[in-house]
C-alpha cells in the first residue's frame, strides 16, 4: 500500500489525517477527539510492515506513532497532538488549574501503559519470565490511578472537571474502557470509582457515542 502525504489540503479532501496502526493504543484519544467535534477526517491504518519503511523517509519528526496532518503539515508526539486538538476545539480547560488537571491525566498514560506493555508485548527474556507478575503490578497501578480520580470527581457535577464536558472526560472513558476491556479490569473501576464508572456510562452513551460505534477498534490487542 502506499501513502500520500499532501502539501496541501485540498477542497472536499479531509482536513485531518490520523496515522496509526490498526488498534486503539497510543492513537485511542486523539481518534475519539476528531469523532467528537465531527470533523472531516481520514483514519488511515498503517502496516506493521509499511511503517517499518515509512519512518526512515525523513518525514517523521519522532519516527513513532501517531501522527496526524492537517494542512500538509505532519505533527507528532501523542500528547503533543492531543493539546493541539484539544486547544482546537475548545475542550482543554477554562483555566490553568483545568489544564493542569487535564496535562496530568494526559501524562498519566504514559505510566500505565509503560508496565502494560511489558505483559502485553514480551521483549527480552526476562518481561516473558515475569509476565504474571507485570500484569498483577499493573492492575496494582490501575486501581490506585482510578481511586484517585474517585477523589477528584466525587461530589464534583455532571463531568471531570464540573459543569462542562473536556478533554479530561474524553481521556477518562476511551482510557478506562480499551483496558477494563482488554484486561477484563471493569470490576476494578467499578470497585475503585463507582462515581467514575458512571461518569464513564455516561459519556460513552452521549458525547463519545460516535466514536464507541465508529471508530473504537473491539478487536484489536489494544
Amino acid at each position: 500500500m502506499s501513502y500520500e502525504f499532501d502539501s496541501e489540503t485540498k477542497k472536499d479532501e479531509p482536513q485531518y489525517k490520523l496515522y496509526y496502526f490498526n488498534g486503539n493504543g497510543r492513537a485511542i484519544i486523539i481518534r475519539a477527539i476528531l469523532y467528537y467535534s465531527n470533523t472531516n477526517f481520514s483514519d488511515v491504518k498503517i502496516t506493521k510492515e509499511d511503517w517499518a519503511k515509512l519512518k526512515n523517509t525523513g518525514k517523521f519528526d519522532s519516527e513513532d506513532l501517531p501522527v496526524m496532518e492537517h494542512k500538509g503539515k505532519l505533527y507528532s508526539q501523542m500528547h503533543a497532538i492531543e493539546q493541539y486538538l484539544g486547544y482546537t476545539f475548545n475542550i482543554h480547560g477554562k483555566n490553568m488549574e483545568d489544564e493542569y488537571q487535564i496535562n496530568c491525566l494526559l501524562d498519566s498514560f504514559d505510566d500505565l501503559f509503560t508496565i502494560f506493555k511489558h505483559f502485553t508485548w514480551p521483549e527480552s527474556e526476562e518481561d516473558k519470565e515475569h509476565i504474571k507478575d507485570y500484569e498483577k503490578a499493573f492492575k496494582s497501578k490501575l486501581a490506585f490511578f482510578v481511586s484517585i480520580l474517585e477523589k477528584k470527581f466525587k461530589d464534583k457535577g455532571k463531568y471531570f472537571l464540573g459543569d462542562y464536558f473536556s478533554l479530561a472526560d474524553i481521556f477518562i472513558t476511551t482510557v478506562l474502557v480499551n483496558f477494563g476491556e482488554k484486561l477484563e479490569c471493569e470490576n476494578i473501576i467499578k470497585e475503585q470509582g463507582p462515581n467514575i464508572a458512571g461518569l464513564i456510562d455516561r459519556i460513552k452513551n452521549n458525547e463519545l457515542k460516535n466514536f464507541f460505534e465508529k471508530g473504537y477498534i473491539k478487536e484489536a490487542k489494544f
